[in-house]
């Protein structure tokens, strides 16, 4: 008998209409099929294994669901996934290669399918937009764990060829669309550009961009503006790469952009957002949690933020299924106890 995630290999990426090239939408299905064959299946958790559980997924990173879809069915949970708008065909594909797992599809908002549903579920897990879960949590009459907003950040001693690659590769995956893809780069010393630029052009043979957006166009024609006024842009191919002042940081990466800041001042760039920090990529660092290491502490001059995901420069949107946080919760345990952390004042 084939193992389900071999099942998931079999499909085609590119004809499930997730506004991505073929080609790069291959290499994102099968780059989180491989992080999900990490996950611990046999974890031992305190608590009941729910019986059922519904998925609400996002539109931005395609593939999200596999992960968690593969970790509750492997432990025997039935699993119902809401695809996000448009993307119906990934829950479906999903749902026909995990046992247990079935896939719906509705429009959000629509209460009576929403309802139906939850019937016979005993937790959510949401992923989108605060007013999404908060509208979802506000009719659930069961345990809603919502996962909104988050930004990631690459913190780098230098932009050498090496570090350049892996930074390409962080903000080319998923076009950069996420919660852990890049908002800022922050480098040590000055920056030199051309290891990154060469970088950046050869990721766009490997992850073709998909189709803009509109209000990203926008964005981007301000931040090129910004960028002449207060620092530099650079332009190769269709990348936009710009220095700013880590004043003008922002917690939103947009697709084909990479923006640098100088590392002395990363703490105050991100305070404004430190209960929406993510994931921090780190040259040379392994995947862990900043709270668990002194050393990274010290080195982020970090320690007064929430727990974030911190991985090597490269492996931004590689999350291990292996990992126990997700946004800084161990949500396995908590979804065995049912028990949902409280909002943050």
């Amino acid at each position: 008998m084939s193992h389900p995630l071999d099942r998931l290999t079999a499909v085609d990426a590119a004809t499930l209409g997730t506004g991505l090239p073929p080609e790069h939408a291959r290499a994102a299905w099968a780059t989180a099929i491989s992080c999900a064959r990490t996950t611990d299946t046999r974890r031992s958790l305190a608590g009941t294994t729910p019986s059922r559980v519904l998925i609400v997924a996002s539109a931005n990173v395609f593939t999200a669901p596999i992960e968690w879809a593969w970790a509750l069915s492997a432990r025997g949970v039935s699993v119902v996934i809401k695809s996000a708008t448009g993307l119906r065909a990934v829950g479906e594909a999903i749902a026909l290669a995990l046992p247990g797992v079935e896939a719906q599809s509705w429009v959000g908002g629509e209460v009576d399918a929403e309802a139906t549903a939850m019937v016979g579920a005993e937790a959510v897990l949401v992923f989108g937009s605060t007013e999404t879960i908060e509208s979802i949590r506000s009719r659930a009459r069961i345990p809603v764990f919502g996962f909104g907003p988050r930004f990631g950040v690459a913190l780098v001693d230098r932009l050498d060829a090496e570090t350049a690659t892996g930074l390409a590769m962080d903000h080319a995956l998923y076009d950069g669309r996420g919660c852990m893809s890049p908002a800022g780069v922050f480098v040590q010393e000055p920056a030199e550009l051309l290891p990154l630029l060469r970088a950046l052009e050869l990721a766009d043979a490997q992850w073709p961009p998909g189709e803009p957006e509109a209000s990203d166009s926008i964005e981007r024609r301000t931040l090129t503006m910004l960028a002449t006024a207060v620092g530099r842009a650079h332009r190769i191919r269709g990348w936009l790469v710009v220095e700013l002042p880590a004043a003008h940081f922002r917690p939103r990466g947009l697709p084909r952009v990479v923006t640098i800041h100088p590392a002395s001042d990363i703490q105050r760039a991100i305070a404004p957002w430190r209960d929406e920090l993510g994931t921090i990529a780190l040259t040379g660092a392994s995947e862990g949690d900043v709270g668990d290491d002194p050393a990274l502490v010290d080195r982020l001059d970090l320690a007064a933020l929430p727990p974030a995901r911190v991985c090597a420069v490269g492996e931004m949107q590689r999350p291990p299924g292996s990992r126990r946080l997700h946004d800084g919760l161990d949500v396995l345990a908590r979804l065995w106890q049912r028990a949902v952390p409280a909002p943050a004042l």
